[in-house]
């Protein structure tokens, strides 16, 4: 009987620390990211090469260390662009940072994207940017997809 009693502690402690433990993790909406600006790069016929800056938001009350950064952009719905970093930036609890990437295209989407534009006549280009965070401290990767516009005319005027 007592070590049935013990057992059944053990397991309600151990059971407590695992939900206590739950709470340490990252949070899918602990993150945002949003493109601040893209610059081209230079570029091959076949490949086309961006400097895009992003702004890091940590919405969590921990010291977020970042050691990089993976994406996917897409345009108007369709793929554009690629990138990773290796960037290490720390950002401080319920505060922001930026960061810059490199990111690449092909010619064939760098195609899709003029001929969109076309069709748009200086509309906003719809934005999807989704990827992960990749973190130092036990945090592991966090997740993330933010969604936007980028208004190129207003950029020329």
């Amino acid at each position: 009987m007592k070590k049935l009693i013990a057992t059944i502690l053990m397991l309600g402690l151990l059971t407590g620390l695992l939900a206590g433990c739950a709470g340490w993790g990252a949070r899918p909406d602990q993150v945002r990211i949003h493109i601040v600006d893209i610059q081209p790069l230079e570029s091959t016929l076949m490949e086309q090469r961006f400097l895009i800056k992003l702004r890091i938001q940590n919405r969590s009350e921990r010291v977020l260390q970042a050691d990089g950064l993976s994406f996917d952009l897409r345009l108007n719905g369709r793929d554009f662009a690629s990138g990773v970093s290796n960037q290490d930036v720390r950002i401080e609890p319920l505060s922001e940072a930026t960061m810059e990437v490199t990111a690449s295209s092909t010619l064939f989407g760098l195609l899709r994207q003029l001929r969109a534009a076309q069709r748009l006549q200086h509309k906003p280009f719809g934005y999807v940017i989704s990827g992960n965070v990749h973190t130092a401290g036990g945090m592991g990767i966090i997740p993330f997809r933010e969604a936007g516009e980028l208004d190129f005319a207003e950029s020329v005027r």
